[in-house]
C-alpha cells in the first residue's frame, strides 16, 4: 500500500510540473518535440540579413534535429523593444533572442569590443576569425552573459558600415559641417574628426530626418540602408569602409539549453558555428550584391574616399581602443590584453591596420 501511495504521490507531482511547463529529460531522450519561443529585434528576414542568417541557423538546426527541434519567430522587436531583449530571454520570456548586445549599455562592457577601433578590417572573414580566438581566450566574455541567464550561440557578421548622403562626397574635406546620423558611444567622434556633426538617432527614424533634412547623411551597415530605404532620401552611397561589426547575437536561456539533451546542445552550438563562418564566407557577400544592384537600378551614384584619406582619417580620431582598454580594465576586465590579441590576430589574418591603436601613455 505505502509503494502505491508512493508511486501515486510520484505521478502527482510530476503532473504538476510538466503541466507548470517542465519536461523530464528522459521525456526529451525518448524524442519529446522541442518549440522554441524566438524574439528578433531586427526586421524581418526577406529584409534583413541579421534576421535572415538567425533564421539560417534555426533552419538548419531543426533540419539536424529532423523536425524535433522548431522555433517560433517574431522579427521586428514584436516582443519588445531592442533593449528589453535581454530581459526578454534572462526571464524566460523568450527561449532565443537575436539582438546585439549594444542595445543595452553598461550591462555588457566587452561586448562588441571590435567597434571600438576606428577603420577596423571589413573582410567579415578576418573578423569573425579574429572574434573567435578573442572568445575563446578570454571566459570574460560568457560570464558576463551568464549573470543574465544567457549562453552565446552565435555571434555573426552584417555587412560593412557606409555612408549614404543627400549630397555627393568624394573626400574628406567634403564631410565637415555636415550633420549625420549614427549610434554608439564612438562613432560621433569618428565624424567629429572629420569635421561632421554627429546625431545620435535610431535608424527607423532616419528616413525622415533625411526628409525634412534635420541630417544630411546616415551611417549604417549597408544591408541596413535597405532595410529602411534610406536611398530614397539620400542617393549617394559614401564608401568610407569605416568598419565590419559583428553584432548579430543568437543567445538563448539557460535552464532551456540545459535541459535538452546532449546531443540537441551539441547541435545548437555547432551550427551556430557554422552558420557563422558561412555568414563570413557567403552571406555578407550575397547580400552586399544584392544591395548594389538594387541601388543601381534606383541610381544611386557611388563615391569612394580613398585609401591615402582613410588613412589619414585614422590617424585624426583619438585613441579610443586605449580609452576602451583602460576604462574596461578599471572594471576588472583584461582590456589591454583583449586589445593586443585582436590587432595581432586580425594582422596574423592579413589585414593591415592603419595605425596603432591601444598604446599606453
Amino acid at each position: 500500500m505505502k509503494k502505491t501511495n508512493r508511486s501515486l504521490l510520484f505521478l502527482a507531482v510530476l503532473a504538476l510540473l510538466i503541466a507548470a511547463g517542465f519536461t523530464p529529460s528522459w521525456a526529451q531522450d525518448q524524442g519529446a518535440p522541442i518549440k522554441l519561443r524566438v524574439a528578433g529585434t531586427f526586421p524581418p528576414p526577406a529584409v534583413s540579413m541579421q534576421s535572415s542568417v538567425a533564421k539560417m541557423w534555426m533552419d538548419e538546426v531543426t533540419r539536424k534535429t529532423n523536425g524535433r527541434v522548431t522555433f517560433q519567430a517574431f522579427w521586428g522587436g514584436a516582443l519588445g523593444k531592442p533593449q528589453e531583449h535581454i530581459t526578454l530571454v534572462e526571464k524566460g520570456m523568450a527561449d532565443v533572442v537575436v539582438t546585439n548586445l549594444h542595445f543595452t549599455p553598461g550591462k555588457f562592457p566587452l561586448a562588441q569590443f571590435e567597434y571600438v577601433f576606428p577603420f577596423g578590417p571589413v573582410d567579415p572573414v578576418i573578423v569573425t576569425k579574429a572574434k573567435r580566438q578573442v572568445h575563446e581566450k578570454f571566459p570574460e566574455f560568457a560570464k558576463d552573459l551568464a549573470k543574465y541567464n544567457a549562453i552565446p550561440l552565435m555571434n555573426a557578421s552584417a555587412c560593412v558600415y557606409q555612408i549614404l548622403s543627400k549630397e555627393p562626397v568624394s573626400n574628406l574635406d567634403d564631410f565637415k559641417g555636415k550633420k549625420i546620423a549614427l549610434i554608439g558611444r564612438y562613432f560621433g567622434r569618428w565624424v567629429q574628426a572629420a569635421g561632421a556633426v554627429p546625431v545620435v538617432a535610431p535608424a527607423a527614424e532616419r528616413y525622415t530626418m533625411l526628409q525634412t533634412k534635420v541630417i544630411d547623411m546616415d551611417m549604417l551597415p549597408l544591408d541596413m540602408f535597405a532595410a529602411f530605404k534610406i536611398q530614397e532620401q539620400a542617393p549617394n552611397l559614401i564608401v568610407v569602409d569605416a568598419l565590419m561589426g559583428n553584432f548579430v547575437d543568437v543567445l538563448i536561456n539557460t535552464k532551456v539549453f540545459n535541459r535538452m539533451p546532449k546531443d540537441i546542445q551539441t547541435i545548437f552550438v555547432e551550427t551556430g558555428k557554422e552558420v557563422e563562418m558561412k555568414t563570413a564566407e557567403v552571406e555578407v557577400k550575397k547580400w552586399t550584391d544584392k544591395i548594389m544592384k538594387e541601388f543601381g537600378a534606383q541610381n544611386v551614384k557611388v563615391f569612394k574616399i580613398s585609401d591615402a584619406d582613410r588613412v589619414k582619417w585614422a590617424n585624426l580620431v583619438e585613441d579610443i581602443p586605449a580609452e576602451w582598454a583602460d576604462e574596461v580594465t578599471k572594471q576588472g576586465y583584461p582590456g589591454w590584453q583583449i586589445i593586443e590579441t585582436y590587432q595581432q590576430a586580425c594582422t596574423d589574418l592579413g589585414y593591415k591596420w592603419p595605425r596603432k591603436w591601444g598604446v599606453k601613455k
